[in-house]
């Protein structure tokens, strides 16, 4: 063979080469394609301040990227109670895997049902339940009641006497407070404020008696004897508060967690979906997730598509109950 039909033929087998692996790139769905993933940065969208939440993305996020491959960076976009960031991934992000949200449920079990969205519950594509955070209640210091069992024995004798402090008007806590009360057949008097943090100052300084919210949120002032536990609203005893009992153990069917998971775009293929709920499942198996997550007494429960899809279902149903009740879905 010739010099030049010996270079021929090696020009030949890379241009094969080549085109094998643009056709392992490039592969048909249903008549769709669909491009290898990931092939570029991921971008996690935490929608609310920096805090607790953004950096168990990051802590979650360095544990994906072993697996990915690919830098997974948690970018904070603030406002509205979560709903500007869920809101830029429902409608502006490209339905490629590369932009996420990482949220609590309520800017889409709860915000589209009370105001006026530009996005829907049906806008995002559940992936994966990262956390299922005990909510808890805790009582003032002094209360005519020192446990769940005589609160609502209290609050049956004295119909909307006991007060309960709520992150605000409409809120997770605020829900979680009406929900249990009208499973307990029970009548509180609800006060929101500006946020958890003041509706726990008001319960150390005796204004409410009772104050609803994250276990990490509330932790530091029972440990510090300023507030007196009652019961968590999980549906089990969660692992970081083992002492703690559930109101469904005490006889009041009501279960209310903290749950943080990761949407994409209603659009994203279900093959991406999957590859991206099983680097969430693996990374939030490592010692190093599992570690923070536990320091910020955070219960780490993952689940994936089908089951968080399902649990956001019952959720919202809940919630629009709750929110009918109370007069607040939007008209």
């Amino acid at each position: 063979m010739s010099d030049r039909a010996a270079g021929c033929e090696v020009r030949d087998r890379r241009t094969m080469l080549k085109a094998t692996a643009g056709a392992a790139a490039l592969t048909l769905l249903g008549g769709r394609v669909a491009i290898a993933f990931p092939n570029q940065p991921i971008t996690m969208i935490v929608p609310y301040a920096p805090g607790t939440t953004d950096q168990l993305a990051r802590s979650l996020g360095g544990q994906m990227e072993k697996t990915l491959g690919k830098p997974l960076v948690a970018e904070t976009r603030p406002g509205g109670g979560g709903t500007v960031g869920a809101n830029f991934v429902a409608k502006s992000a490209k339905p490629d895997g590369h932009t996420l949200l990482f949220s609590f449920t309520a800017p889409l079990t709860i915000a589209p049902y009370q105001n006026p969205l530009p996005y829907s519950f049906d806008d995002l594509k559940a992936v994966s339940r990262v956390t299922l955070g005990p909510n808890m209640v805790a009582a003032r210091v002094g209360a005519p009641f020192k446990d769940a069992k005589e609160m609502v024995a209290y609050a049956k004798a004295n119909p909307e006497k006991v007060s309960f402090g709520s992150a605000g008007a409409g809120s997770t806590t605020h829900l979680a407070g009406e929900g249990f009360a009208r499973a307990a057949g029970i009548k509180v008097n609800h006060i929101p404020f500006q946020g958890v943090t003041p509706a726990v100052t008001a319960a150390v300084g005796g204004t409410v008696d009772l104050v609803i919210g994250l276990a990490q949120a509330l932790w530091p002032q029972i440990e510090g004897k300023k507030l007196v536990p009652i019961a968590q609203l999980g549906s089990t005893r969660a692992s970081v508060i083992p002492d703690v009992p559930t109101f469904k153990e005490l006889g009041v069917d009501f279960v209310m967690p903290a749950i943080i998971g990761v949407w994409a775009p209603a659009a994203t293929p279900d093959d991406v979906v999957k590859q991206i709920a099983g680097a969430v499942e693996k990374a939030a198996a490592s010692v190093e997730f599992l570690d923070f997550a536990k320091r910020t007494l955070t219960e780490v429960e993952v689940a994936g598509p089908l089951a968080f899809q399902s649990e956001l279902e019952a959720e919202r149903k809940l919630y629009q109950s709750l929110l009918a009740d109370l007069g607040m879905m939007k008209k």
